[in-house]
Order: structure tokens, then sequence, then C-alpha cells
């Protein structure tokens, strides 16, 4: 039987029988006389695959795909239903047992969640949807990729513990424009005083150390701010608490005090310099970055980007739009149309979820447990509280 020859229903084989109005062949069972035409569901499931994929990772209205692909907007979407069941492949298999020299960890909060997103310079490597950035949650992210030689941090606690437990050997960068808003948030962008004004301005020059001794030279002048300004930071004051009465002493200037042990304790855990001495088994060293801009940046914006355009879609909804976005920024995605086609399209995935909910919907008379809904009220006569009968 040619393999392009469809077959009837009743098994019969199928004999060409003119055309339609349209101009498609149709064919007629030589045993029970049906007539049909020939479908290709496979090519019709593989357009409306691109467009949902379109649609979702591009700033495409459901109106503009759906003039695009010539059908109502409303019919689109209900052909949409089954495709948001289609898993998106972790990209972590493809690549385990890598070594990175510089990964980027950060994240950022949309209403489906807090996405934690870890990438390099070039690509994402793998992401965590989570309630915040936990170390449990960072650690469940960080097991899925090898130790890299150098994680730069915006400086969260539980990115830091994290990459401690799971990556000891890992030297972390912080990033210095956060370094630099810690700052800025303590002394303000206009300090009043003089101690304020130089504590600031060494924040400024983080950015612009290119070499070692420009960095030796910075860690000097950190050093004599302290040496200068260490006895008007130790001023206290005493202060009456209006709730209890009682009076304690406070730092004067705790501000411009929290600005300089924030630069201190980077300085004197080596975290603020990596990039200027990576280790020498990277690669390029001249590609080692001392901020997550590009994360932040060329992913994270986009990420927040994307959610806003289709700021009315529900939480799991725009996570699974959010992990199709950044499944085709990873570095060697497969065709999101053949990945769709091994799980048939969704039809698999939908069918466990009616069974399932079939199921739920059924009461449990030996554990008591009740149906998940049900589909009309009892109009019989009960003596209670409840529904009655009749006019009072």
């Amino acid at each position: 039987m040619p393999k392009n020859q469809p077959r009837c229903y009743c098994g019969g084989e199928m004999k060409r029988n003119g055309t339609t109005s349209k101009g498609t062949t149709r064919w007629r069972c030589k045993q029970c006389g049906a007539s049909s035409v020939k479908h290709r569901g496979d090519i019709t499931n593989a357009a409306v695959f691109t467009a949902f994929i379109d649609h979702l990772t591009t700033g495409a209205s459901l109106d503009v795909v759906a003039h695009r692909v010539g059908c109502s907007p409303r019919t689109l979407q209900r052909r949409f239903e089954p495709f948001w069941l289609i898993d998106v492949p972790d990209p972590t298999n493809a690549h385990c047992g890598r070594v990175y020299d510089q990964v980027f960890l950060d994240g950022t909060y949309t209403a489906g969640g807090c996405l934690i997103v870890a990438a390099t310079i070039d690509h994402v490597i793998a992401w965590h949807w989570c309630k915040h950035e936990t170390t449990r949650d960072y650690q469940r992210l960080l097991e899925r990729i090898e130790a890299p030689l150098i994680a730069v941090i915006d400086g969260g606690q539980g990115a830091f513990s994290a990459i401690r437990k799971c990556w000891p050997t890992t030297k972390i960068q912080r990033c210095l424009v956060h370094a630099q808003r810690v700052v800025r948030r303590y002394t303000t962008s206009r300090p009043r005083t003089d101690a304020g004004r130089t504590i600031y301005q060494l924040a400024l020059k983080l950015t612009r150390i290119t070499t070692l001794d420009e960095a030796a030279k910075w860690g000097t002048q950190l050093h004599e701010f302290s040496t200068i300004y260490q006895a008007w930071m130790d001023e206290k004051t005493t202060v009456k608490d209006p709730k209890t009465g009682t009076w304690t002493r406070v730092w004067t200037h705790h501000n411009v005090r929290k600005a300089y042990n924030s630069l201190n304790h980077l300085w004197r855990s080596d975290l603020l310099f990596v990039y200027l001495k990576p280790p020498e088994t990277v690669l390029e060293p001249d590609r080692i970055k001392s901020t997550t801009n590009s994360l932040e940046g060329g992913i994270n914006a986009q990420l927040k980007l994307l959610a806003r355009t289709h700021r009315g879609r529900s939480g799991e909804r725009q996570r699974r739009m959010l992990d199709w976005w950044l499944y085709l920024k990873t570095e060697l995605p497969d065709d999101p149309v053949r990945i769709a086609r091994q799980s048939n399209w969704g039809q698999d995935q939908l069918a466990k979820v009616t069974t399932l909910t079939q199921n739920e919907n059924q009461a449990d008379h030996e554990t008591g447990r009740p149906a998940l809904y049900d589909n009309g009220i009892d109009t019989e006569y009960t003596h209670s509280i409840g529904i009655q009968k009749g006019q009072i």
C-alpha cells in the first residue's frame, strides 16, 4: 500500500475520488463506500505550535498571531490549550560535566514567583523557580551545574552560602555595581559629611579599576579612610526610646559606618578584584567580568519585559512562557516543534490530566474523601438547617 494512501476506518483500502471545492483530493473506500479527505494533522500542529512559540517568546499579541495564521483569536486560543502542558527540556542534561570559566547568578521576581537564573556571558545555563532566594533553592540550581572557576553574585546571602556548600573550589566575585548601590543606600548620592563624600567616591572608583596596581591603591585609600575617620565613626549618642522610656547609646554616624564596613568586609574577604587575578585554568581571561550586568540587562530585563507584555497571564502559564524563552536562550536549544512532536503535541499530558481530574472527582466512601466538585444540588428534603423546600 502506498505510504501516502489513507486507509478507511473500516480497514479497507481507499482510492481517489475527485477533489473537493477547495481542490483537496477526495478518497473513497472500496469496501464500505465512505468518502473522506486526508488530513495532515502533523503539519497543522507544527504550524500552530510555531505560532504558539512566537506568541510566547515575542511581544506579538494574540490578535496579531491569529491574523497571521488566518483564524480568530478565540480559535487560536483553543488550539493552544494542549500546548501549555508540553514540558520544557532541562538544558543541563546536554552539557553534563562541562566546567565554565565564569557563571553569573541572580534572581528576579515575577507574578509566577522568584526565578533564579545561572548564565554565562553568552547564553543561559539553567534556571529554577522558587518563592524566595534562599540557600536551599540556590543549592537545587547549583547541584545541576558543574562547579565553575568563578561565580559572580549580587551579594545575596542565599547564593553565597549555596556556593560555599556546592562549589567549594569556586572563587566568588562580588558584583561591583551592587557594592556601589549598598554604599549609595547608606550615604545617598549627595552625602552631607566629608566622610560620607569620601567613602562614596571610593565606591564609585570600584568600576574604573582595571589593574592590580589600581586595586592595591584603592585598598590603601580605604585603609587611610579608616585611619582618618575611625574616631569620628566611633562616636556615640544617647537617645531615649519613646515607647519604653529607656536610654540607649547608638552610633552617631551609623550610615557612614555601615557603608565603610560593607566595603571593608568585601576587601578583607577578597571578593572585589577576583576578575583581575583569575585562576590559571581560565581559557579566556579577557572575558572575565566584574558585574552581573550581562545577566540583569540581557536576561532579567527581557524576562520582565516579556512578563509585562503578557501581564494578564496566570502564574503557572507565565512560568511556562518564561521557561520557553529561557530554553531558546541556551547554547544549543532543540527545535521546539520537534519537542512538541515527541510529546504528541501535548495530548499525552492532557490525557493524564483528564484521568486525574476524573479520579479526584469521584468520592471515596472507604476513606471518606468527598468529590472534588459536584454538578448539582440535592433537592431531596432533609431535616436540617441546610437546603429546605417550601415556603416559610
